[in-house]
């Protein structure tokens, strides 16, 4: 019995099941209205001076500079509410998970609100291509890690660097996977989980086998390392098939993940039991 199917049969054991939803997300690094005032001082006042250094930054640029620097990335949906600038334009890439425009400069980079995108005039949707272009150009040119998450005899990928455009990578899975892993069967698609903006977790679905490994770690490696890096994203694991993203874990009321994979995940992990 494998541990998918252990967690099914002993949903307690693990920490994760299919209809007990006992994993628990790392907490996220706490605001600045948490912190002890003397730090909550020095990081305001710190994050004030990048935002002015940056600010004279994006005004210094003149446009083929702006648009060599603009880059799509992805963030998290409420933490982009909580900032209160609006991302009215951003575009759903998964449930909980934002597309939005940046820029990456040497020093910083921007992350810019519907004011800075209104007074460029320019049309977003063309704004949006250019920097899917740069990210694209981006993934080619950025050295990562590669390593293997193991357990139970199994393993998931973990692709780590860096840039902070690591996890926004996922927005080109199709193109990144072959890229990083050049022998990557993604026919049946890829189980894959941006916890935070360095990483990208992922296991291909290219056998029922592969589809329980997929099942068994992604989800619980997204929930570890989804408070461990800087730039928290998303705790969830996903399934990107046919150019779309489903949403593979689900918070319960009580804060807990649980595991509802797609019928097409289904039908791979029915085969793997018939054989078994």
């Amino acid at each position: 019995m494998g541990l998918f199917d252990q967690f099914r049969a002993h949903p307690g054991a693990y920490g994760l099941s299919m209809d007990q939803p006992p994993l628990r997300p790392t907490a996220p690094v706490p605001h600045l209205d948490d912190v002890e005032a003397p730090f909550e001082e020095w990081i305001r006042d710190h994050l004030a001076r990048l935002t002015d250094a940056a600010e004279s930054d994006i005004d210094a640029l003149d446009q083929d500079q702006f648009d060599a620097a603009l880059t799509v990335r992805l963030a998290g949906s409420a933490r982009l509410r909580e900032t209160g600038l609006g991302f009215e334009y951003a575009l759903p890439f998964a449930d909980g998970v934002d597309e939005v425009l940046s820029l990456d400069l040497p020093d910083a980079v921007v992350t810019l609100p519907d004011e800075r995108v209104s007074v460029l005039g320019r049309y977003v949707p063309d704004l949006v291509d250019l920097g899917r272009r740069n990210l694209r150009r981006l993934l080619a040119s950025t050295p990562v890690d590669i390593d293997h998450l193991s357990a139970g005899g199994s393993s998931c990928v973990l692709v780590q660097s860096d840039s902070p455009y690591t996890a926004s990578f996922a927005r080109l899975l199709f193109e990144a996977v072959p890229w990083w892993l050049p022998e990557a069967d993604t026919s049946n698609g890829v189980v894959f989980a941006i916890p935070h903006r360095h990483a990208v977790v992922f296991q291909t679905c290219s056998s029922p086998a592969e589809t329980k490994t997929a099942l068994d770690l992604v989800p619980w490696h997204a929930a570890q390392l989804y408070g461990e890096g800087v730039g928290p994203v998303s705790p969830h694991a996903y399934h990107w098939l046919d150019r779309r993203v489903t949403t593979l874990t689900h918070e319960t009321s009580d804060g807990s993940l649980t595991v509802r994979p797609t019928p097409f995940l289904e039908s791979l992990l029915a085969n793997v039991r018939r054989v078994g």
